[in-house]
């Protein structure tokens, strides 16, 4: 049995608006400011930046 009620558009619409809000969420995001690494790396390199803790490598220094 079809529901007389359903229109096409109006579902269709509710799709395009999820795809409109989507795309201006990616158009607001923009990453945190980089802080200074407090790991204990002494040097190293993690995700393709090279991250160091420097009051390791002050204690370390003769080691590594």
């Amino acid at each position: 049995m079809v529901n007389p009620r359903w229109r096409p558009e109006i579902a269709n619409s509710r799709n395009a608006n999820k795809t409109v809000q989507k795309d201006k969420r990616q158009q607001e995001f923009a990453f945190p400011a980089t802080e200074e690494y407090t790991g204990s790396h002494i040097k190293s390199d993690l995700g393709g930046v090279k991250v160091s803790n420097k009051s390791y490598e002050r204690y370390y220094k003769g080691m590594v």
